[in-house]
């Protein structure tokens, strides 16, 4: 049977629920020095880390970037923190924000990953995405961006029951 009502996306809706699925499923370790390696997930939760360090951001917040539920988010610090790659701390007046930053360990273990997952998995798509111009970028962004909403609970439904 034909799935008409997808017209001529078919292919890119196609093509974009194989790579969601296998990265689902991805689970190859990123290897590490010292016998460390850590999974798909945590990668992810260390490289948010990272780029909100200065923000003083809370794990919520962090957990909501990365699209996984906050238990999800824990469970990765947890070993991330045991690797020695992320320190807590809380901030004075308000012990239930727990505020992440990544120690020199783990900034050094994700630099010299970064560059790893770059030239194995992102340098192609990215020579692709730089032939786009700024103004189709932006529309692949908003397209993303509408996708996500479509599926994210909104908080503010939430209520206390």
């Amino acid at each position: 049977m034909k799935l008409e009502w997808m017209g001529r996306n078919r292919e890119f809706v196609r093509l974009l629920m194989k790579y969601i699925n296998l990265c689902y499923h991805y689970e190859k370790k990123i290897p590490g020095s010292s016998d460390v390696s850590v999974s798909l997930q945590q990668w992810l939760t260390l490289e948010c880390i990272i780029e909100y360090e200065d923000e003083n951001r809370n794990m919520f917040f962090m957990a909501n970037q990365i699209g996984v539920p906050k238990s999800t988010f824990s469970k990765n610090v947890k070993q991330l923190v045991d690797y020695g790659f992320v320190d807590r701390y809380r901030q004075s007046g308000n012990n239930k924000n727990i505020i992440l930053k990544p120690s020199d360990k783990g900034r050094e273990f994700y630099k010299t990953h970064s560059v790893i997952l770059f030239e194995e998995g992102w340098k192609m798509p990215f020579a692709i995405l730089d032939k786009l111009s700024d103004e189709n970028m932006a529309i692949i962004e908003e397209l993303l961006s509408k996708m996500v909403a479509s599926l994210k609970p909104d908080v503010r439904d939430l209520f206390k029951i």
